[in-house]
């Protein structure tokens, strides 16, 4: 079974946004108008929140850029963050992608070393930092006054070669940009990295690569990547503000509404049980919907819920219970106490009734049938849970906890309703609880799903499509 990612997104020569689910074909065109006139060195940033797929728009944008001849590579800033110096990182990127003769790419290399030299290990800041005592404190007048002209002459000459080397640096990608007319560097992830290295690599783009017509734009959310740089600093430390030296234009991404988010979900991950056959889909992006606004869901929620509910739709175990095994992997996911309880048919309805929000909710006949179709799916739970009870005093415990003086009436009709419906009937209660706890699916095949939906481009930040 071939699953798609980000990696692999089926980006046509011929149709780019054939597979543009979340509509970013206008905010890429933007982005490339921009760009097309720019000729002085620039840094963009590509901000939205966790989940909102800029790892597909930079996909778009790169596509867009190449389809224009212009010269464009993408680098995951997350993949590489356990690397100590972010610098060489992006010179060897560049180069690798960007010059042809091994010639240039082995003296910017060699420039890059002596740059990186100059501004760390034998730079100014380690002479001072290795003169300075541990505690410099009301004695720093007396110690700038004590420094020999010797170690004086030592500090400048740091920095006039840290200076001079970041210069050659500079001319070298000068060059290096002539010869490709524009470099766009796409730069993803950049606010799951650890702090350091994105206040590392962000110094040092706008610092050392300060070269016209050299474009860096950078996926990443501002406020988080802000409040990560503020857990460094202090919280009084202003990160955010921080950050906007760095940029010089910032594009806010659209954030797709809550069907948008479903729909991309379903439509490219769909287990071996085929989730087709449940009317089209339809049913679990409406289940889907229903919990993500009623219990008001964010974006990481519905991601990890939906890989959990998919790799169960894998397993062996799942038989024709989709719909009930996406109500339990909502309640797994938020309450393992409950869960944990409901497998063991020690729970209180009131508990489940609370955590559904069900509590003290009027209901119409008419506007509100998938909550009733989920009042028939704990229904025909309790029944397989509980052989010895009756329907009718399953109807009761549902009943009593609605406000709307008719529930019963109205719970036992759509029963009737839906009693041999097979997407809320239960085959075999044994076998749900096994798929859920992801029974039968591999170690390997858990981490492929999880990776790649995770990073999959239908990653949104959901809002109300009220």
């Amino acid at each position: 079974m071939k699953l798609p990612t980000d990696q692999s997104i089926d980006i046509p020569n011929d149709d780019i946004y054939l597979n543009d689910k979340l509509s970013r074909e206008l905010e890429v065109l933007n982005i490339v108008e921009l760009i097309t006139k720019l000729s002085n060195p620039c840094t963009i940033a590509v901000d939205s929140s966790w989940g909102t797929g800029k790892t597909t728009f930079l996909r778009f944008l790169q596509a867009e850029l190449q389809q224009r001849d212009i010269k464009v590579s993408y680098f995951n800033a997350w993949e590489k963050d356990f690397d100590k110096e972010p610098f060489l990182l992006i010179v060897n990127h560049i180069v690798s992608k960007f010059s042809e003769k091994e010639s240039d790419v082995r003296e910017i290399k060699k420039i890059a070393v002596n740059v990186l030299k100059s501004i760390t290990v034998n730079g100014s800041k380690a002479v001072i930092n290795s003169l300075l005592p541990a505690k410099v404190g009301d004695n720093l007048i007396e110690f700038f006054g004590n420094v020999t002209e010797e170690i004086a002459s030592d500090i400048f000459e740091n920095l006039s070669q840290e200076e001079d080397e970041i210069k050659r640096l500079q001319e070298k990608l000068t060059l290096l940009v002539e010869k490709n007319n524009k470099m766009v560097i796409l730069i993803d992830e950049l606010d799951r990295c650890k702090p350091s290295f994105s206040i590392e690599l962000l110094e040092r783009i706008k610092h050392i690569f300060n070269t016209p017509n050299i474009i860096f734009v950078l996926g990443t959310d501002l406020d988080q990547l802000g409040k990560a740089i503020s857990g460094v600093y202090g919280e009084s430390y202003d990160g955010r503000k921080y950050l906007d030296r760095f940029f010089d234009f910032e594009f806010n991404l659209n954030i797709p509404t809550y069907e948008d988010f479903w729909q991309s979900l379903i439509e490219n991950y769909t287990g071996k049980n085929d989730i087709e056959t449940l009317n089209n889909k339809s049913d679990i992006l409406t289940y889907g919907l229903w919990f993500t606004q009623h219990l008001h869901l964010s974006a990481r929620d519905v991601k990890r819920l939906y890989t959990k509910f998919y790799l169960a739709s894998l397993s062996e175990h799942s038989g024709n219970n989709l719909p009930l095994i996406l109500l339990l992997s909502v309640v797994k996911n938020h309450s393992k106490a409950l869960y944990t309880n409901i497998k063991l048919n020690s729970f209180n309805l009131d508990e489940l009734f609370e955590f559904m929000k069900f509590k003290n909710i009027t209901l119409m006949h008419t506007n509100d049938e998938i909550t009733s179709k989920i009042l028939v799916l704990i229904h025909n739970l309790l029944l397989a849970n509980q052989n010895e009870v009756k329907s009718s005093e399953i109807i009761d415990l549902l009943s009593k906890n609605f406000a709307n003086p008719s529930m019963k009436a109205f719970i036992e009709h759509f029963l009737d309703r839906y009693k041999d419906d097979d997407k809320l009937s239960i085959d075999n209660l044994e076998s749900v609880y096994k798929a859920v706890d992801l029974q039968g699916i591999s170690h390997k095949q858990f981490a492929n799903v999880s990776a790649s939906i995770q990073t999959s481009f239908g990653q949104a930040t959901i809002t109300s499509s009220n």
